[in-house]
């Protein structure tokens, strides 16, 4: 149980209980001081215990979510048929978003492949099998 005030704790020491007729004087400032860093301590510990702004994004989204399927479940009725028209929603949107992802990832193949052709150097002027290569001397390097 709880020590009660003037017995001795469970192993046998006494507590540390000043006698509340005989305060000790206090001096004003050490009570600032000891306020302002206990206040300092407290926001330390508060920053270190907020989570990173990402997951709390993920957090919220997945809520969001979840707020989503708890309206459809109540709008259709049932869970079972809330979840029918959202697969279903799902899926029409899949099969109208792969053609389009589809056409965007062959532009973009076409558009490097283009770029890359237009990089290769040309075999007249840069060809590195010319035997015409400068003769090194120590000064060059």
């Amino acid at each position: 149980m709880w020590p009660r005030f003037g017995r001795p704790h469970r192993d046998g020491a006494s507590l540390n209980v000043s006698d509340p007729a005989d305060p000790a004087p206090v001096d004003p400032r050490a009570v600032d001081r000891a306020y302002e860093e206990g206040l300092a301590e407290g926001r330390r510990l508060e920053r270190r215990r907020h989570s990173h702004p990402i997951r709390n994004l993920m957090i919220g989204l997945v809520a969001l979510a979840g707020g989503a399927m708890l309206g459809v479940a109540a709008w259709y009725g049932s869970f079972g048929k809330g979840g029918e028209v959202v697969d279903q929603k799902l899926a029409v949107a899949a099969d109208r978003a792969e053609p389009t992802l589809r056409a965007a990832a062959d532009e973009a193949g076409q558009a490097l492949s283009s770029a890359g052709r237009g990089l290769q150097p040309d075999s007249e002027v840069d060809d590195p099998t010319s035997s015409e290569t400068p003769a090194l001397n120590g000064q060059d390097l």
